[in-house]
């Protein structure tokens, strides 16, 4: 509340308080600081390792990994560990032109609370169409090729998941596993080159 003097001659004044003093100021002060602090924070998505290179991180724009990378965002990282092809069998054929592609990749959750993952998160891009991995391919006898199939769940700290996922493509063409789900929080977009 502003002060009131009276001089000598009977005037009285109002004291405002210095600007710095005032309520307004320091909600304004945090407001501000808590801006620049939000623009400057978050964990860029980074490559963590490969097997064919020996590079050190390096920030993601828009580069397009290989099998064998670890890429490592906001406190998670994703790894295509490998990919096959399979034509099929006499009980599950791929559809006209096209062959099976299975991909596998583990998921480690290295510094959150927790983290939900889900292979719905996954697309198979073929030339452009990109389409869900939820294949589920038998062989000859009736039995899964895989029994590692990546499933939905939550990883605590320091825990990870591997499993593979199966859709259908044609081969000679330029296949990317594209990961465009909630695992990092600024929800960037990985893409791994599969050929």
């Amino acid at each position: 509340m502003a002060k009131k003097i009276t001089d000598e001659n009977g005037n009285t004044y109002v004291q405002k308080k210095p600007f710095y003093k005032r309520i307004w100021f320091w909600i304004l002060a945090i407001i501000v600081i808590a801006v620049i602090g939000g623009s400057m924070g978050g964990d860029k998505a980074k490559k963590v390792s490969s097997e064919n290179s020996n590079k050190s991180s390096s920030k993601i724009s828009n580069e397009t990994f290989k099998v064998g990378d670890t890429v490592k965002a906001d406190g998670v990282t994703l790894k295509l560990n490998k990919i096959d092809f399979n034509d099929g069998s006499s009980i599950s054929t791929p559809d006209s032109g096209k062959t099976y592609v299975i991909v596998n990749v583990t998921i480690t959750n290295v510094n959150k609370n927790k983290v939900s993952y889900n292979p719905l998160d996954f697309k198979l891009d073929d030339k452009g169409n990109q389409t869900a991995l939820t294949d589920i391919v038998m062989d000859d006898k009736g039995n899964k090729i895989t029994n590692d199939d990546l499933k939905y769940g939550d990883l605590s700290k320091g825990a990870s998941v591997t499993g593979s996922l199966i859709g259908q493509a044609t081969k000679d063409n330029k296949l990317k596993l594209i990961y465009t789900g909630s695992l990092f929080s600024n929800n960037e977009k990985i893409t791994f080159n599969l050929n």
